[in-house]
């Protein structure tokens, strides 16, 4: 299930869609999430998450904030990727921005 509830925080101003919630101290790694999430949200399209960006240093920075705010951002093809230390994963189509 997607929440597509938008981030009305500060640096997201509504752009963002909330896609998927990570367990930091579940099994499943965060590529997983992440990419069970975008399929969900039929990007196949996109490069393979993969060939994009290395997952694991990013979850090892996150879970080593504890929580705290911070996030790590990325971008797969038009779309953009934002991962939060509380496991709040979001997307923001920039195809859709204004140029």
């Amino acid at each position: 299930m997607i929440d597509r509830t938008p981030d009305e925080r500060p640096n997201g101003a509504g752009a963002w869609q909330i896609i998927a919630h990570h367990d930091f101290d579940g099994q499943t790694e965060l590529d997983a999430t992440i990419v069970t999430a975008l399929d969900e949200e039929r990007c196949c399209e996109d490069p393979p998450l993969y060939s994009v960006v290395d997952t694991e240093p990013a979850e090892r920075f996150l879970r080593s904030v504890d929580g705290d705010d911070a996030s790590v951002v990325f971008a797969i093809g038009e779309r953009t990727i934002r991962v939060r230390a509380d496991g709040t994963v979001a997307v923001r189509d920039d195809s859709l921005s204004p140029k």
